[in-house]
């Protein structure tokens, strides 16, 4: 067991945007990726022993999300049961909703009780539900409501449709993931989403994986002739949309991650993330530690990691005083 003593409080850890929990009517296969062979297994979760883990890190609260994209799952037991975790620990815990996409009509309804009666602090979406991504025309009526509701939007990756055949025998979380992150929010991007709907607040895992390596290639080559480019999106739009976006540090806190979300955003758009329970305690520990010792940021810009992670969730802002 790891004791707390073995771990430095700082200041940037005091809310955790990217941590995932398993309630009890949600079975283990329907959670993203558990239908592949090749995906890594969700580990055990409880209540007990999530305040246990952010005691031993210093870390005041998570917000709590499980990124299902089954449409058979029961989205509202489960954003009733994230509700009760909340207001028995309000201030450990938060939560993004889930939505059965991508049936619209449904979706459109759980946000208006995950926000109006549940006091929902955002709304999770996987990168892609089958063969459909964020950009597709369908999700205009949940891009409008979350708009008109200024909501916080968390992305988190599944694999992609075809994964056993770009895999390459290895699990979605190794490769995978950090490319279909890309993937859909490039879609997004050329589809006029972020245009459309400014007042989302869109937050990617893991530093928007292959995203900001990618981000100066898109916008240059986007603008060009034979790239499909309907709306005509510049190459500084390209570049403005992308670096608006909020960026987690969730197996993302070295260098290699957070240099190229430095360059592309700045250091006012990254938050917080673990990735608790999957990730392992172990592997979060060598991440945080990473984000300390990154040597893009001045101090001041990291303890500001944890400012822009409050602006985002002043509820849980306030508790973690």
């Amino acid at each position: 067991m790891i004791k707390q003593s073995e771990h430095r409080s700082y200041g940037f850890c005091r809310i955790d945007v990217h941590a995932h929990y398993l309630p009890p009517s949600v079975k283990v296969a329907s959670v993203p990726g558990q239908n592949h062979m090749l995906s890594s297994p969700m580990p055990s979760w409880s209540v007990d022993e999530a305040i246990s883990f952010m005691d031993r890190h210093h870390i005041h609260s998570q917000i709590l999300s499980l990124p299902v994209s089954t449409p058979d799952a029961d989205f509202h037991k489960m954003n009733d049961y994230s509700a009760s975790l909340v207001a028995e620990h309000p201030d450990r815990f938060g939560f993004f909703a889930s939505l059965p996409l991508p049936d619209i009509a449904r979706s459109v309804h759980e946000i208006g009780y995950s926000f109006d009666e549940l006091n929902a602090d955002g709304i999770v979406f996987s990168s892609n539900y089958g063969n459909t991504y964020l950009g597709n025309a369908i999700f205009d009526p949940i891009y409008a409501e979350l708009d008109r509701r200024q909501a916080v939007v968390f992305i988190h990756p599944d694999t992609p449709p075809d994964f056993e055949s770009t895999a390459l025998g290895r699990p979605g979380p190794l490769i995978e993931f950090p490319m279909n992150t890309a993937r859909t929010v490039v879609d997004m991007l050329f589809a006029g989403v972020f245009r459309r709907y400014p007042n989302i607040r869109f937050l990617l895992a893991h530093a928007g994986g292959v995203l900001p390596t990618l981000a100066p290639r898109i916008s240059s080559l986007g603008s060009l002739p034979w790239v499909s480019n309907p709306l005509g999106l510049t190459h500084g739009e390209m570049l403005a949309n992308l670096s608006g976006l909020f960026y987690d540090t969730a197996i993302a806190g070295s260098g290699s991650s957070l240099w190229p979300v430095v360059e592309l955003a700045g250091p006012d758009q990254i938050v917080f993330g673990t990735d608790y329970p999957p990730a392992s305690e172990g592997v979060i520990a060598q991440n945080i530690e990473a984000v300390a010792a990154f040597e893009g940021l001045t101090d001041q810009q990291r303890a500001g990691i944890g400012a822009n992670t409050a602006k985002l969730f002043p509820r849980l802002a306030s508790a973690a005083r």
